[in-house]
C-alpha cells in the first residue's frame, strides 16, 4: 500500500491563484511590438545577449523572453540576428 497524499491547506490553494492572477497583469520591462514582432533593448542588454549568444544560446533566449514577454519563436528569431551580427 502507498502512502495516501495530505491534501493542501487551502491557504496554499488561494495563494497559488492570487499569484496566478497578479502573474498574469506584470508587464515585462521591454514589451515586444505583438504586430510586427519587433523587439527593441537597450545597447547594454544587447550587447550582454549578444555574448550570452554566443556562448548559450539558450540562456539568451530564455532572457530575450522575460524581458520581452515575447513567445520563443521570436525571441530565438532576435537572439539568432544578434548571434549574426
Amino acid at each position: 500500500m502507498g502512502k495516501k497524499r495530505r491534501a493542501e491547506p487551502p491557504i496554499l490553494q488561494w495563494l497559488e491563484e492570487e499569484f496566478a492572477r497578479v502573474r498574469d497583469r506584470t508587464l515585462p520591462p521591454f514589451p515586444y511590438d505583438a504586430k510586427t514582432n519587433a523587439i527593441a533593448l537597450p545597447y547594454e542588454i544587447e550587447s550582454e545577449l549578444r555574448h550570452l549568444a554566443l556562448t548559450g544560446q539558450k540562456e539568451a533566449v530564455k532572457r530575450v523572453t522575460k524581458l520581452t514577454g515575447a513567445g520563443l519563436r521570436v525571441s530565438k528569431d532576435y537572439v539568432d540576428g544578434l548571434a549574426g551580427d
